[in-house]
């Protein structure tokens, strides 16, 4: 569960200055915890002394939330909204921002008492919120301390730090001497003569004074010499561990095996797909069967099983180029063809009348078989199956499954596949080295991806004749790389810089609804609009493809558990239909010849009416929405 029972009012941060990782004194530094204060391993009298990642459905992470989401609404939306202050939550920390807890055990194992809380009893507690852009040691101890923070993130549209009044942007004593300080200067520190008051604040969330231009007076005639700190500074000295990603999982199939190879196929079996049918000039839904490559001639083929309703009988079709054939996801679907489902366009596929649909009760104007693939096919994109079971843990009490692969919405995704993710920036991308099914003492089950996630980054070059290396990392998929050397044979010429895949956050670990679907190669999925996009400069790193759940509109979601991948297409294919693993090519690999117009009611070619295939990539055709 993401998000607590009880009915809260969302709040969004409109923007974030959180960094994972941080440039200091020329070295890349973790922005959070050191991966010594991570290690939970005892020391020789058994202590435990570690940080933790405190997950978003955690107690003290919903605590933080709904005191965030509180104030930002008291000093925002004011007195009309009195009502809600108490029902608000900061539906997630800005992106980058992460929420660590301090924890130290005896050596028997029982953690020490402290003042850490749930429910709102202190105003400090001991976790820490880790993503300030000026380094791990700049961390905020209590909502109230980020809250000055936050509330600048979400007003100031100028960005300037200066304007933020936060402890860590506007620090009101001078480290030399802070009790002397402190004892001088609080008589100035009144809300009343600063700048930052905000009408009707809380005495509560009061903000730090500004640091005024002039030091205090108090301060001038201080001539305390300041502590030697010679003999610390040895210890403050430490070169940061370099980040270090996760080793791919070894493939333990052909199939697997395959799918991680640069240009094989694009397409997996149980995989939603749009092809596109010869005779007719139309494109249509359906599911690959199997797939195999052709010794004779080097390339692939497919057999795809058109998506129809139940009253229709069609047979596989065979593609033989991937020219012909798209991901569900690289397309938007077109709107139903009858009325009276775009009327009622929550109706599930098997509570629809087909057969009064075909026999004209409904109307005359829409196409039956082509309203059942495009149904058929939402229906799948809600919902999930875990395959090819690896072992079983215990953590945290539960129980933790872990799988090989997963059939998320219309995908198929093994682990060591890139995906892309709704978090962070639009373009950073997830190679997974675990899927767990996770199912805690109160018998709630999650699925959790783990793996390393990756920036899209450039750097500037002066001579096109002498590329930079590129980062070496073995564990970075060989698709992944292929494909980000062809894309800079287009950048470095246009553009002057080379792209490259930078590891940000190594083990991160997110639930199902925050993958967005598998990554895809530009060099065989979106040639086009990258090409453009270099030539237009506008960056050549586009966001070309849907999400899973845009189709249905339902966006974040972890879906509907199907046991078998098959049973996710119910009655939308004939029954006894069957995904074959492997590559290698049937006995008699011939096309069905059949007439695909068949239940079609006399319209084949409604997709390319729908689609207008004509001004792909233009963004007018009617129907579609590709998302460039």
């Amino acid at each position: 569960m993401s998000q607590p029972l009880t009915s809260f009012y969302p709040i969004f941060a409109s923007k974030s200055d959180g960094h994972d990782v941080v440039n200091q004194k020329g070295a890349v530094l973790r922005n959070g915890p050191s991966q010594e204060q991570l290690d939970r391993s005892p020391n020789a009298q058994g202590q435990c002394d570690y940080y933790r990642l405190i997950e978003k459905d955690d107690p003290k992470h919903i605590d933080w939330r709904k005191k965030l989401g509180g104030m930002l609404l008291r000093e925002i939306g004011g007195k009309q909204y009195e009502d809600k202050w108490q029902q608000c939550i900061l539906w997630e920390f800005p992106d980058n921002y992460k929420l660590y807890e301090h924890i130290k055990t005896k050596a028997d194992g029982q953690a020490k008492t402290s003042k850490n809380h749930s429910g709102g009893g202190h105003d400090r507690q001991d976790a820490y919120l880790y993503g300030y852009p000026k380094g791990p040691r700049k961390r905020f101890r209590s909502p109230v301390e980020f809250f000055p923070h936050l509330l600048w993130l979400c007003t100031d549209e100028t960005s300037d730090m200066q304007n933020c009044t936060c402890k860590m942007c506007s620090p009101v004593q001078l480290e030399v001497d802070k009790t002397a300080v402190k004892t001088e200067v609080k008589p100035e520190i009144k809300m009343e003569n600063s700048g930052a008051q905000v009408i009707g604040r809380n005495p509560v969330v009061q903000l730090p004074a500004r640091r005024v231009s002039n030091p205090p007076p108090a301060q001038s005639p201080v001539t305390k010499p300041a502590p030697p700190v010679a003999a610390s500074t040895p210890l403050q000295i430490r070169a940061p561990t370099p980040l270090q990603p996760t080793p791919l999982p070894d493939p333990r199939s052909i199939d697997q095996q395959v799918d991680g190879l640069p240009q094989k196929f694009i397409s997996r079996p149980g995989e939603v797909v749009w092809y596109y049918r010869p005779k007719t000039g139309a494109w249509g839904l359906g599911v690959v069967l199997r797939r195999w490559l052709d010794k004779a001639s080097g390339g692939k083929a497919y057999f795809i099983q058109p998506l129809s309703h139940p009253h229709d009988s069609l047979t596989p079709e065979l593609v033989s180029t991937e020219n012909e054939m798209k991901p569900w996801l690289a397309w938007s679907a077109p709107s139903y063809t009858y009325n009276y489902l775009q009327q009622h366009p929550t109706i599930p596929f098997d509570k629809v009348d087909w057969q009064g649909l075909v026999a004209g009760r409904y109307g005359t104007e829409g196409v039956a078989g082509v309203d059942a693939s495009i149904m058929a096919a939402k229906a799948v994109d809600i919902t999930y199956t875990l395959f090819d079971y690896l072992k079983k843990t215990v953590s945290d009490g539960g129980q933790d499954a872990h799988y090989n692969g997963l059939f998320l919405g219309a995908e198929k995704i093994w682990r060591g596949d890139a995906v892309r993710l709704r978090i962070g920036r639009d373009t950073d991308v997830m190679v997974i080295t675990d899927i767990i099914e996770r199912t805690s003492p109160q018998a709630t089950t999650a699925v959790y991806v783990v793996g390393d996630v990756y920036s899209y980054a450039t750097v500037a070059i002066s001579n096109p004749a002498q590329l930079p290396e590129p980062p070496k990392n073995p564990s970075l998929p060989a698709r992944m790389r292929e494909d980000m050397t062809w894309r800079n044979q287009l950048l470095v010429p246009h553009t002057r810089t080379f792209a490259y895949w930078k590891l940000s956050t190594p083990g991160a670990r997110y639930e199902i609804a925050e993958v967005k679907g598998r990554w895809y190669e530009t060099a065989l999925v979106f040639e086009e609009p990258f090409s453009k996009s270099v030539k237009n400069n506008e960056g050549g790193n586009g966001v070309w493809m849907n999400s899973r759940g845009d189709a249905t509109q339902v966006g974040r979601l972890m879906g509907a558990a199907v046991p078998q991948r098959i049973q996710a297409f119910g009655r939308a294919v004939p029954d006894g239909t069957q995904l074959v693993d492997g590559i290698d090519a049937p006995e008699q690999p011939q096309a069905q010849s059949q007439d695909v117009s068949m239940g079609m009611g006399g319209h084949a070619d409604v997709f390319t009416d729908l689609l207008d295939f004509d001004h792909l990539g233009e963004g007018s055709g009617q129907g579609y929405d590709f998302n460039f």
